[in-house]
């Protein structure tokens, strides 16, 4: 591919994600005026070329309409495809709102301890190594913020492959992206640390023993305590503004 086609991929990406990100924090509403192509190119310094192309990507994420003459309209918030693995990690990096928090972890419970059950009866006996060998690394790095995070993910990503539900797998992944955005409330605050590796090794000490409803049980413990720990740090960090004013 030659260096200019690479130059300007990169570059659309960067119009499309500084769009999206005036619209997911209010700057850009439903209710403001359209903007013209023009009006954009000179705000974000780009060409028409590029901006097309990053707003053929927000209308295919149901961000925006075009309408002819008039520009670029932000659709409600009703239309967004807000399970797209983009758009979570985009809302994650503005700061996680109570709400977004609130529908993550419903979503969470519905899916994981579903999952944890699947796992525990379909992983093969090199996934369950693998679950096994990753709470003893969890033990080792239980300390480091950074490595937690990684690790945590991978716990819950690890469980979700063992199902080998392909529908669970991809759904379950964008919900891990938006985990790891949250997962910045903590960067200071550790203290539950111990009891949630405790509650991890629950969860997988259950599905080692194929253990389906102990795993789905566990692993709805974990998520409720999750939930609970993650709105009171919220509470306590001063967050948790309401973000949802599109439509």
């Amino acid at each position: 591919m030659p260096k200019d086609s690479i130059r300007r991929e990169r570059l659309y990406e960067q119009v499309t994600k500084a769009i999206a990100l005036r619209i997911l924090d209010g700057t850009l509403r439903v209710d403001s005026d359209a903007s013209t192509e023009a009006e954009l190119c000179a705000d974000l310094g780009v060409s028409r070329t590029v901006l097309r192309e990053a707003v053929k990507v927000l209308n295919a994420k149901g961000l925006v309409e075009i309408r002819p003459k008039t520009g670029m309209r932000v659709r409600p918030r009703s239309q967004w495809n807000l399970i797209d693995r983009e758009l979570m990690m985009w809302q994650a990096e503005l700061g996680v709102s109570k709400e977004f928090l609130r529908d993550l972890y419903q979503v969470r419970l519905m899916l994981e301890p579903a999952t944890a059950a699947a796992a525990a009866t379909h992983a093969t006996e090199e996934e369950l190594n693998g679950i096994r060998e990753l709470i003893q690394r969890m033990e080792r790095e239980v300390d480091d913020f950074n490595a937690w995070v990684e690790d945590d993910c991978e716990f819950h990503e690890r469980i979700s492959n063992a199902t080998h539900n392909d529908f669970l797998i991809q759904i379950n992944r964008i919900m891990l992206d938006a985990l790891r955005g949250s997962q910045s409330l903590f960067r200071t605050q550790r203290a539950e640390s111990k009891l949630a590796l405790t509650l991890h090794k629950q969860v997988a000490e259950a599905i080692l023993r194929r253990d389906a409803e102990s795993a789905k049980s566990a692993m709805s413990f974990l998520i409720h305590l999750a939930e609970q720990n993650t709105m009171l740090v919220l509470k306590e960090t001063g967050g948790g503004g309401d973000r949802r004013k599109q439509g």
